[in-house]
């Protein structure tokens, strides 16, 4: 079990992290934000969270969303001088493991977030069979990778032993905030929680996709998992700006 040093009842709002780095709010390109209103009433909804940075990280997905480095960029230019005073979004992706994703590694045709870091994702049912061969290619080129939402994988909640080996291969975990509370089940709370007790967890993203996540958002700060992760001085969030 992990120890923490400090302990608080809870926060407020997500100042005290400010970047979020995992975000679906380029307008048109994935199941977030379907326009550039809407990209706009999200952006304005995390600043009055607290947030001042964002990395937003639409899908890469190769049967559903087909993004490229291009057509994301194109996206993220839309809301070029439309962002609240004080906001800034930078562009990165949540990369899905597919063919697509091999082919766009071997091209370097991806957006890597500040220190060179993949924000990866795969199937939250089946575990792919060559996980770690790809996670040793991804290395071999130079990325860190980060797991996305490793408490949605439902396969591992039997073997809680495996993210303990995914560590050792030195890969960094980000939480989703709407996970320590109720909004995925009870289930993937009780693991987003552990993993935050054993200091598991490197990063904090919101994952936000539609305007009725602001509500689920709100309620997060005042968690005491969100104030054990705040205060054990492990996450790397600003390790972005």
């Amino acid at each position: 079990m992990f120890f923490f040093n400090r302990s608080k009842s809870s926060y407020n709002d997500f100042s005290a992290i400010a970047t979020d780095m995992h975000s679906h709010l380029i307008p048109g390109v994935d199941d977030g934000a379907k326009d550039i209103a809407d990209s706009l009433q999200l952006i304005k909804g995390l600043s009055e969270l607290g947030f001042t940075k964002l990395y937003t990280t639409p899908h890469t997905l190769q049967d559903i969303h087909p993004n490229t480095s291009e057509t994301l960029k194109n996206g993220h230019a839309q809301l070029d001088g439309k962002l609240p005073h004080g906001m800034t979004l930078n562009l990165s992706s949540e990369y899905y493991l597919d063919e697509e994703f091999k082919k766009q590694l071997t091209s370097n045709q991806l957006i890597p977030l500040p220190g060179n870091r993949l924000l990866v994702e795969f199937s939250q049912i089946f575990r792919p069979h060559d996980l770690e061969e790809v996670i040793f290619d991804i290395g071999i080129k130079g990325y860190q990778v980060i797991l996305a939402h490793p408490e949605r994988y439902l396969f591992f909640h039997k073997q809680f032993n495996y993210y303990t080996r995914l560590k050792e291969m030195g890969i960094e975990f980000q939480v989703n905030a709407m996970s320590l509370t109720e909004h995925y089940g009870k289930g993937i709370k009780s693991i987003a929680e552990k993993l935050i007790e054993k200091g598991m967890i490197d990063f904090i993203g919101t994952d936000i996709h539609h305007v009725k996540h602001l509500d689920v958002l709100k309620k997060v700060p005042s968690t005491k998992h969100y104030a054990k992760l705040v205060d054990s001085g492990l996450l790397k969030n600003t390790e972005l700006n």
